[in-house]
C-alpha cells in the first residue's frame, strides 16, 4: 500500500472514530447532565489514549524509508532454474523471478547476475561472460 493510501486510511478511520466518540459523548451529556464533568474528563482521557495508541501503531509505517526494488536487485547473483532463450526463470534470494537475457541463451543451473530491471522482469547475463570481459 502506498504511503498516500495509508495516510488516507488513517485519517478517514480517525475521523469516523472521533465522530462516533463525539456523538456518544453528546448523548451521555443529554441523558446524564449531572455527570457532565466526568463525561468530559472521560472523553479527554479516551482521546489521549486513542491518539497515543494510533501513534504507536502507525509510527513504524511512516518512519520506514521507501526502498526502490531496483536498488536491491541490480548486481545481485542468482541461478537460472530454467533455460533462458531468451526468457525463463531465475532463482534470486530464495525467490523465483521471471527473467530474460539479451545475450543469447543461458542454460539451466548457470549462475547469473542481474544487470537491469524491466518492470518486474529481471534482465540477466551469465556470470562467466561478465567475468570474461573484465
Amino acid at each position: 500500500m502506498a504511503k498516500s493510501e495509508v495516510w488516507r486510511t488513517v485519517i478517514l478511520s480517525s475521523l469516523c472514530e472521533l465522530i462516533i466518540l463525539t456523538v456518544v459523548a453528546i448523548i451521555l451529556m443529554i441523558f446524564f447532565p449531572a455527570y457532565l464533568i466526568y463525561i468530559l474528563l472521560g472523553v479527554i482521557c479516551v482521546l489521549i489514549l486513542y491518539f497515543s495508541i494510533k501513534y504507536l501503531i502507525y509510527k513504524p509505517v511512516f518512519n520506514k524509508p521507501a526502498r526502490e526494488l531496483r536498488d536491491d536487485l541490480i548486481a545481485q547473483e542468482g541461478v537460472a532454474v530454467t533455460d533462458l532463450a531468451p526468457r525463463g526463470q531465475v532463482k534470486l534470494r530464495n525467490e523465483v523471478w521471471s527473467a530474460r537475457t539479451i545475450s543469447g541463451t543461458i542454460l539451466y543451473g548457470t549462475k547469473v547476475k542481474v544487470v537491469e530491471l524491466d518492470g518486474i522482469q529481471l534482465i540477466v547475463e551469465p556470470l562467466q561472460k561478465l567475468n570474461g570481459r573484465a
